[in-house]
């Protein structure tokens, strides 16, 4: 059996009385000759006016666009992408304008919850948070950081040493063809790729 967007259309123009593809362009404001072209099946399916269709039909558009189901179907509900602004409890590196840094048990954004993050293990990532404003950094930063050292180009985190204090640093990776550049200074320890940089107000528990 033929189920066509022409036949659904028909199917749904008779079920609301309608007769005539020019009707049917009265109700809608489609232009006449595209409504003749949808009807004859020359267009096979208008996306774009879909809901406007079912509306004047008064069908399930997701039947009339699909054919899936029944012409008075409920619309089916819309797949909800997992929540982005979840949390997660984790340990993260407090790194303070003066002083040691130091580790606290923290809830941080969970991007793991996102099924358009690439699904790696989460104990392959680091948190490192800036209370307060700092040479490379402003308050309230939270990172995200990449343990393993892979290659490729962005922004990386690092460590420094000065007057026998470490101190946050950062440096850019790109690449121009097969040419790298990079902006790290001789001192500097890598930790890690910077995945994530957001503002985020930690709820610190020491």
């Amino acid at each position: 059996m033929s189920n066509t967007f022409a036949d659904r259309l028909a199917t749904a123009m008779k079920l609301k009385g309608i007769e005539t593809p020019s009707g049917l362009s009265r109700e809608t404001g489609i232009e006449r000759s595209y409504m003749y072209r949808l009807a004859s099946g020359k267009i096979d399916n208008p996306h774009k006016y879909v809901e406007r269709l079912a509306d004047a039909t008064g069908v399930s558009a997701h039947w009339l666009g699909t054919g899936i189901g029944d012409p008075y179907d409920p619309e089916p509900e819309p797949t909800r992408p997992r929540p982005l602004n979840a949390a997660m409890l984790t340990h993260v590196t407090v790194v303070p304008p003066e002083g040691d840094w130091y580790e606290v048990t923290a809830r941080v954004p969970d991007v793991f919850t996102s099924e358009q993050h690439k699904p790696r293990d989460k104990k392959l990532y680091e948190y490192y948070y800036v209370p307060e404003t700092i040479e490379c950094f402003t308050g309230f930063t939270l990172l995200v950081v990449e343990r393993e050292l892979r290659p490729g180009p962005g922004l990386f985190l690092a460590q420094r040493e000065e007057n026998g204090k470490k101190q946050l640093c950062s440096f850019m990776i790109s690449y121009k063809g097969l040419d790298q550049t990079s902006t790290r200074q001789p001192d500097m320890q890598t930790i890690g790729r910077v995945r994530i940089m957001d503002y985020w107000e930690l709820d610190m528990r020491r």
